[in-house]
């Protein structure tokens, strides 16, 4: 069964529906959604912009607008699909900080990636989300786009909590190379495209950083670099108005033909259509 949000429109913009193989592809078609899937049992390994994952019972994943993503595996659970035009995490729950902690977020290690790890009481709690929401759309009440706003943005603080909550029992040395690598990149993707300036400033050799970012980001420095720019590009392709060609150059990309070949690659789509596809109101 499948549980319907609409606007004042009649547009779907909510969605929530039972996980199979075949409904986790069949969503993929036209991804122009927030999605959040609870895999209440899971064994199989998943890859989303080209990084592998194993997954478990009781994980979470957090899914930003026209991510690549396939699943290889047995698993079951509830997966939530939401307009961004309808809740943007960007806008309505800017304030929360899930962007670049639960969405959008490649710098994969201990904890910090696109997956929540749950224990089951933790897992149990922030499915109480979904639970209600399907209540919610059997009713017809006023306020069910206001009401369903307001629980999405609670869910969104509950997972924050949790997994900031991780992060200060787990982290990691403020030394180690891994975190030394993941903030250079993050204070100078924009000016820096050169592996020469991140080696210098690790006082590493070049062989070493290349291994290194295989080793710990699964990706190549250069993939690296631009799925970070990408992931900002995306944020300005929806939140503004400005040409694709200044994005472009706001995110570090010198030649805005070489931005949309590199956007289209890894996301499957051009940046026009991107926008095109997010300023439309619904899910498609």
């Amino acid at each position: 069964m499948e549980y319907v949000l609409f606007n004042k429109k009649r547009e779907k913009v909510l969605t929530i529906t039972s996980l199979s193989k075949n409904s986790f592809f069949s969503v993929f078609e036209r991804p122009n959604f927030y999605g959040v899937f609870f895999f209440t049992k899971a064994k199989g390994v998943l890859v989303i912009d080209q990084q592998q994952i194993e997954i478990k019972d009781h994980y979470i994943l957090f899914y930003y607008p026209y991510q690549k993503l396939s699943l290889e595996g047995v698993f079951e659970g509830t997966f939530v699909q939401f307009h961004p035009d309808f809740f943007c995490i960007d806008i309505h729950a800017k304030d929360i900080g899930c962007q670049g902690l639960l969405f959008n977020n490649f710098f994969n290690d201990f904890f910090n990636d696109f997956l929540l790890r749950c224990a089951k009481e933790e897992f149990n709690k922030l499915s109480d989300f979904h639970v209600f929401i399907k209540n919610e759309l059997l009713k017809k009440e006023i306020g069910q786009l206001d009401m369903v706003s307001s629980q999405l943005k609670i869910f969104l603080i509950n997972a924050v909590r949790i997994k900031k909550g991780k992060q200060e029992k787990e982290l990691p040395s403020k030394d180690n190379i891994h975190h030394q690598i993941e903030k250079l990149i993050e204070n100078n993707f924009v000016t820096e495209s050169s592996p020469e300036f991140y080696v210098k400033e690790l006082e590493i050799s070049l062989t070493t950083f290349n291994r290194l970012c295989k080793k710990y980001f699964q990706n190549s420095f250069i993939t690296i670099l631009n799925l970070k720019r990408i992931a900002i590009a995306k944020n300005k392709l929806f939140l503004t108005n400005s040409p694709v060609k200044d994005i472009a150059y706001e995110t570090g990309f010198n030649d805005p033909l070489y931005f949309s070949r590199v956007f289209k690659k890894h996301c499957g789509v051009s940046p026009k259509e991107f926008r095109k596809q997010l300023k439309n109101n619904r899910l498609v």
